[in-house]
């Protein structure tokens, strides 16, 4: 599934244009743009809402825009005002959009003088980002996949922060805190890449 998020990323900025005029593969957001005088999400599932899309949700709209050959626009945030902008445009254009947190974008959004050592202000940013979207995603009419991008090794102990906030979410909501993380392990060998993966 790590690898369909990132084939779907390709080609996403083109997303935000008003027309389909640069020769690049439809995205949800530039086919509901086709017809000037009408907004229209692309054909999304029925167990797509508006909202943060999880689960089974997420596995339908992933394979819906597959099918359809579009891509999700993805745009990287570092705080309340760029997440809002994404869930605006995605109102505005008529699709699906995706919210990805990178670990410094988490620590822009705790704030950049806090201690990060143990990457506790990246993690408490990138909690706060995610409840913000959960709190105010439905009220833009969207469905939103909450992402997390390119942790490398390095970084681990940040996706390690992210899953325990993630199962708490769950204990107590019924429903994870994230749509999906990404891994990228692609400096580590294979051997070690698949092994941490497991």
């Amino acid at each position: 599934m790590k690898l369909a998020i990132a084939a779907l990323l390709v080609g996403s900025a083109a997303a935000f244009a008003p027309t389909a005029s640069f020769g690049m593969r439809n995205s949800a957001l530039n086919m509901a743009t086709e017809a000037a005088t009408e907004k229209a999400f692309a054909k999304l599932p029925a167990t797509v809402k508006p909202g943060v899309v999880t689960g089974q949700a997420l596995v339908d709209l992933l394979d819906a825009a597959k099918e359809q050959g579009y891509a999700i626009p993805g745009v990287n945030i570092v705080g309340s005002n760029s997440i809002n902008a994404c869930m605006e445009a995605a109102a505005k254009y008529g699709g699906p959009i995706m919210v990805t947190f990178s670990k410094g974008g988490g620590q822009f959004i705790a704030g950049k003088s806090l201690n990060n050592d143990a990457d506790q202000a990246s993690i408490a940013g990138t909690i706060a980002g995610a409840r913000h979207v959960h709190e105010v995603a439905k009220l833009y009419g969207v469905p939103v996949v909450l992402h997390t991008d390119h942790c490398q090794k390095a970084w681990l102990p940040w996706i390690d922060g992210l899953l325990a906030a993630s199962e708490e979410h769950y204990a107590k909501e019924g429903f994870p805190l994230f749509s999906s993380h990404m891994l990228d392990l692609s400096e580590e060998p294979l051997e070690e890449n698949i092994a941490i993966c497991k």
